[in-house]
């Protein structure tokens, strides 16, 4: 489950030419040291078991909320790794722009820009979290959490997110957003 919670923290630094569709092989040293820390096995029991289960994790969906144990684990183990349990990435991990080389060669997204902001959430307050711009090195499209950025024409993404950005720094949960509305 944990690891589910951090594909894209585990995608981000893989090759360039990986499938996001198929786990990696390998995790990223710093997702080895949480979940061996977090869950008290070493770093080589936290490899095997990935071999076994990559699979099974790379197919379960990315949960929009984290257990009360999970966020335990990260606010005990995950913050000095970078690991903060909550990081919004953009939706999508290779290039859309189809007059882009990049989109044609299905190559990740790999130059990233983080920024720490704070989530506004319906039941659990303000929380810490990171956001994450990928950049296209073909196009120089930026895509971030909501929509991308091409010449500076902001396109937002067809999909109603979880949550909404209102500031650079701040974004509201989808819940707490509704919440308002029938507030109103």
């Amino acid at each position: 489950r944990r690891a589910s919670l951090l594909k894209d923290d585990i995608l981000q630094p893989q090759p360039q030419r990986i499938s996001v569709s198929h786990a990696p092989d390998v995790l990223p040293d710093s997702v080895t040291k949480f979940l061996a820390t977090s869950l008290d096995m070493s770093s080589d029991a936290v490899d095997n078991l990935w071999y076994i289960v990559k699979d099974l994790v790379w197919e379960l969906p990315m949960s929009a909320e984290t257990s009360a144990e999970d966020e335990v684990a990260f606010k005990l183990h995950g913050y000095e790794l970078g690991l903060v349990g909550r990081t919004l990435y953009p939706p999508v991990k290779t290039c859309i722009n189809h007059d882009c080389t990049a989109w044609q060669h299905g190559t990740l997204l790999k130059k990233e820009e983080q920024r720490r902001i704070v989530i506004f959430t319906h039941s659990k307050g303000a929380k810490p979290a990171w956001t994450v711009h990928l950049k296209c090195r073909e196009c120089n499209t930026n895509y971030q959490f909501n929509y991308s950025v091409k010449d500076q024409l902001r396109t937002y993404y067809s999909s109603i997110p979880q949550h909404i950005q209102v500031s650079d720094h701040q974004f509201v949960e989808l819940n707490l957003a509704m919440h308002w509305m029938d507030l109103m």
